[in-house]
């Protein structure tokens, strides 16, 4: 029996999403067990949870509100289990903890693909349906106030229910396979990013439909700011995992291919075509043609059927999705042992050896990265850089440069991804002739080489004299034309971003930082960071939200945003800082250490008082908000959120090949008091 309940109006609006004859992909049996042991175990309902309505924003649930747990036997299966593990892998002996149970369970929609949130409360309340959503509304691309029917509201509400974003597939994956459950999340990566789509049949003669090409591969999309190179036209690629892929015109797949352009994929996918509104249902009248939608793509939606439309190629989220997430899995897998299975088709008698001496017997999760490498070739400015999009893609804010736009947050992702890339294809391709390999080799160190240029670049940070007392901070990018580059100012909404200072010292480390600008200097930027963006209670730090919301350099704004996933992005900041730090500046390490542990202590206590829903998922920020670069905060279950919090307990530090080995924290009591893994006697014996 299912343990999960919602209300009728919840199950309604759920039951719009399902289309009939769905035909579910293919899940070996040992991992449907594995989903069944989630869905049994798993207690999602909690009927006395308070969701609103509390008299100030940190009070704690009603007594009684988080005591409703699942339970079940406790069968856990390992996968690998001939290997001595990685010291990040989890314990398989021990029970899933709550947020692995959640993640699990985000996967059991029966479309091949996990969702980025949950908007169904855990007291089955509608997301969408509360005060918290309804007194703010919706917003346009500019973060304005819009009609609750518009295009970008109904999108928003779809993408949320059904969508997945890349860059939170790849960080569910790394956290499944820290529980040695890597066989599962390889479902979503083989059946959907190999073959490019999510049905490839579309909805032809009865078939269930889908996304028939979820790859940027069309003359649409112009890669590179000055030299344009179209999608189409991009160097050709054997795609991954020896897969056949099927092209598609105007939504109509054609004969499949095992070769093809090396582009991007978009940077968040559905498992349909057509979408269903929680609230409009499968029309909108703002999605008509000729009026008031004038997209002449879509001139046969003359009924305004609601439908996918987020076609954004990224380099951040192809970084994760492409790279970073399944090599860094992979590796978990195989405890880096990456010659000691089987490559190509799973189905495949006999199955191909992994021994890189060609493409084919190269692993898949590595064919997968090789084969977005010539869309960041084409991407790669001279200065080293790499764009955030192509033309085309048609980013929100929109931007009529867009094609020359730079985020330095996808360029410390894109780092990370092709330096793990890197790293293997130099150690393990070693003495192959395979032309694609050599290839990939010589591609991936280039770009590599790039940025690694670009990071020790004089532009790198803000100009002195945008913040007070010449205080210096990583702007959140820019654009980079045949004029140079110009840089986001520091005094307009978003010209700070955290995760440019969190995740890029994750990235480029004190030694860089400090030997460039002067002792301390990577410290610094953290102090800087936390005064504008820096979440409090009192004194106390909690976390961080995502910019600074002045809009101006004079007197520094009360941060009011608390974003999960930033703060666990920092928290592996300030572990990694103060690993560097300690013993060239042992004040300082102390200081990040603690930073560090405050930030885990508040972020993992119950809502409201922290981020945490009593099913073991944590919320993606704590307020609604419209982020200055395109999307929208929400505070529901969130994937990559949740996800980051199973890394930040396994001390996984997604930013290195294998892990790190960063300094590691206490587990707060309250969340061992309140998870029935950490009552189980293998977890205490491993303490």
């Amino acid at each position: 029996m299912r343990a999960v309940a919602v209300t009728v109006f919840a199950a309604a609006l759920l039951a719009l999403g399902a289309t009939a004859g769905h035909t579910p992909p293919h899940i070996p049996s040992h991992v449907q067990d594995i989903l069944d042991h989630a869905d049994r175990t798993h207690m999602r309902h909690f009927p006395d949870f308070k969701y609103e309505g509390f008299d100030y924003p940190h009070q704690d649930q009603p007594a009684g509100a988080l005591n409703r747990r699942g339970t079940g036997p406790h069968d856990v299966r390992a996968a690998n289990e001939s290997h001595k593990p990685n010291e990040h892998m989890a314990n398989y002996s021990t029970p899933y903890p709550l947020n692995v149970l959640w993640l699990l369970n985000m996967f059991e929609s029966g479309y091949g693909i996990p969702r980025s949130y949950n908007d169904i409360l855990p007291n089955g309340q509608v997301y969408w349906g509360t005060q918290t959503y309804l007194s703010v509304g919706a917003f346009n691309e500019y973060g304005q106030k819009t009609q609750l029917e518009s295009m970008i509201g109904i999108q928003e509400r779809t993408l949320t229910r059904f969508g997945l974003n890349l860059y939170d597939a790849a960080v569910w994956q790394i956290a499944l396979s820290l529980w040695w459950l890597y066989d599962v999340a390889h479902i979503y990566e083989n059946n959907i990013l190999y073959t490019g789509t999510t049905g490839p049949a579309g909805r032809k003669n009865g078939a269930p439909g889908g996304l028939t090409n979820i790859r940027a591969d069309s003359e649409d999309f112009q890669y590179g700011s000055i030299h344009k190179t179209a999608g189409s036209s991009l160097k050709t690629i054997t795609y991954p995992g020896n897969v056949s892929h099927f092209p598609a015109k105007q939504g109509k797949p054609e004969a499949p291919v095992f070769k093809g352009p090396g582009s991007y994929f978009y940077r968040m996918i559905a498992p349909k075509y057509q979408m269903v509104d929680p609230m409009n249902g499968n029309y909108g009248n703002a999605w008509k043609y000729p009026w008031p939608n004038y997209d002449s793509t879509t001139s046969w939606n003359v009924y305004g059927m609601i439908h996918f439309n987020d076609w954004k190629p990224i380099t951040g989220e192809n970084s994760w999705g492409a790279m970073l997430g399944p090599i860094q899995a992979l590796g978990l897998k195989t405890n880096n042992s990456l010659i000691n299975g089987t490559c190509g088709n799973e189905f495949k008698v006999p199955p191909l050896p992994c021994d890189f001496k060609t493409f084919k017997t190269t692993p898949n999760e590595v064919q997968l990265g090789i084969s977005i490498i010539p869309a960041m070739l084409a991407l790669q400015g001279e200065p080293g850089l790499l764009f955030h999009c192509p033309w085309g893609a048609k980013i929100f804010p929109p931007d009529p440069d867009e094609g020359a736009n730079v985020s330095n947050e996808n360029n410390f992702s894109g780092y990370a991804g092709i330096d793990a890339l890197y790293q293997v294809l130099n150690n393990f391709t070693k003495g192959s002739s395979d032309e694609e390999l050599q290839w990939a080799l010589t591609s991936i160190t280039m770009l590599r080489d790039g940025l690694q240029k670009w990071f020790n670049a004089d532009t790198l940070l803000s100009k002195k004299g945008q913040l007070p007392n010449d205080w210096q901070v990583i702007p959140q990018g820019g654009h980079y034309n045949a004029s140079g580059w110009f840089p986001v100012p520091l005094d307009v909404t978003g010209g700070l971003a955290v995760d440019c200072q969190t995740w890029g010292m994750s990235v480029l480390g004190r030694e860089l930082i400090d030997s460039k600008y002067g002792a301390g200097f990577a410290y610094n930027i953290w102090q800087t960071t936390k005064k504008y963006a820096g979440y409090y209670k009192g004194e106390v730090l909690c976390g961080v939200g995502y910019t600074d919301l002045s809009g101006s350099n004079g007197s520094i704004p009360v941060n009011n945003i608390w974003s999960a996933e930033w703060t666990f992005g920092a928290i592996n900041m300030a572990q990694i800082l103060s690993q560097q730090y300690r013993g060239i500046d042992d004040t300082k390490a102390d200081s990040l250490l603690a930073d560090a542990q405050s930030m885990l202590n508040q972020v993992t206590l119950p809502w409201p008082n922290g981020l945490r829903f009593p099913d073991g998922s944590y919320v993606y920020a704590n307020k609604r908000f419209f982020i200055p670069w395109g999307w929208f905060s929400n505070p529901i279950s969130a994937l990559c959120s949740t996800g980051w919090s199973v890394m930040m307990e396994r001390n996984f530090d997604p930013f290195h090949y294998g892990g790190g080995n960063k300094p590691p924290l206490v587990m707060p009591q309250h969340v061992m008091e309140s998870d029935p893994h950490y009552s189980w006697p293998q977890w205490k014996d491993q303490q």
